[in-house]
């Protein structure tokens, strides 16, 4: 009867250890999808602070570089993709570029300093948004930060 009762209502210790390293496993895992890895795991972790997030016609990511840099890069990346810079403004906290593509679609970059180390990036282009013609002027931006 003793027994019984020390074992009632009781995990066996097997069975609580699995329960613990699964636990930490899917934490570990959820971690990894949602693109919150350590510094140096995934691709691009020294320039991509946080994956590209489309939302209302902008594409928006947070940078792991300084402002100047990044206002530096997108200079180069409208060059790049011969877009003539139509208006260039930079502060110690901000930046903000706009162009336009042959056709007549506007081009717009918003710069915000996050700290020293950190700038997030908003590229828009058309009106309503361009998801397409956006990446792929922060993939050119990205490129740019990498030189």
């Amino acid at each position: 009867m003793t027994d019984m009762q020390n074992t009632e209502g009781a995990v066996p210790k097997r069975i609580g250890k699995n329960i613990i390293w699964r636990g930490i496993a899917l934490s570990a895992l959820a971690s990894i999808l949602s693109g919150c890895c350590l510094p140096g795991l995934g691709r691009g972790a020294e320039i991509s602070g946080s994956p590209a997030i489309y939302y209302r016609g902008r594409l928006e990511q947070t940078l792991a570089a300084p402002l100047a840099r990044v206002h530096e890069a997108s200079i180069e990346a409208l060059k790049d993709i011969t877009l003539p810079i139509a208006e260039d403004r930079a502060d110690k906290l901000t930046a903000h570029l706009t162009s336009r593509y042959p056709d007549g679609e506007p081009v717009r970059i918003d710069l915000e300093a996050l700290g020293d180390t950190r700038t997030r990036a908003t590229v828009r282009v058309g009106l309503t948004g361009d998801k397409d013609r956006a990446s792929y002027v922060l993939s050119r931006i990205k490129k740019y930060l990498t030189r």
